[in-house]
């Protein structure tokens, strides 16, 4: 009897420190991300910090719902003047699924046009997509995390009320900051880490 109850206080314990161990891991990892958005793009608020989290959950499907139109729209934006993020790919969020990959790649001729479309579609269907409780709550834990650690953030009070505010329209798509799009002129698309590794191997040698 007192065999298994060592047995079963082993166990325990051994299981809890597996939890511990794996919310340390997820609390560094959260935190990781909000450092390197914030080191790549210090203008960042809370909205684009919220966007940069979001596009790794979801991908880049709410703009791939017309493949013509996607493409035209992209050759628009590559006439654009205003180029200022020089960062040429960048992954996003805590688990890193997806990447955002900078048009300065396409304009330059390093990807082809006709890869970075497939590509784009390619990334669309393998997104993770929570529903939305399930969503709010993995938000809400990024959430403290940010405040805990970065509660000087500019517009952080009106930041979070408006993605509350979005949230209960059930809505969680959200545009960067007019603080980020003047700052750093935005042109990327989001692209899946699978894709992203073999154009590594191919175009990004």
């Amino acid at each position: 009897m007192l065999k298994s109850i060592v047995r079963i206080s082993i166990i325990i314990i051994f299981l809890f420190a597996e939890v511990n161990t794996w919310a340390s891991e997820r609390e560094q990892q959260i935190r990781k991300f909000v450092e390197d958005e914030l080191k790549y793009h210090p203008e960042a608020r809370l909205i684009d910090l919220y966007k940069n989290y979001f596009q790794d959950a979801y991908g880049p499907g709410h703009l791939i719902q017309d493949a013509t139109r996607a493409g035209a729209y992209l050759d628009w934006e590559l006439q654009q003047p205003c180029w200022t993020d020089q960062l040429l790919w960048q992954a996003l969020g805590a688990n890193h699924d997806y990447y955002r990959v900078n048009l300065l790649l396409l304009k330059n001729g390093t990807i082809p046009r006709d890869t970075l479309l497939a590509g784009m579609i390619k990334s669309a269907g393998l997104a993770r997509k929570p529903d939305l409780e399930t969503w709010k709550k993995e938000w809400n834990e990024v959430l403290q995390l940010i405040k805990q650690t970065r509660p000087d953030l500019p517009n952080l009070k009106s930041d979070e009320r408006l993605i509350a505010k979005a949230f209960s329209e059930g809505n969680v798509v959200m545009h960067h900051s007019k603080q980020y799009e003047t700052t750093y002129c935005p042109h990327y698309r989001i692209i899946h880490r699978s894709v992203f590794e073999r154009w590594q191997k191919q175009y990004l040698k």
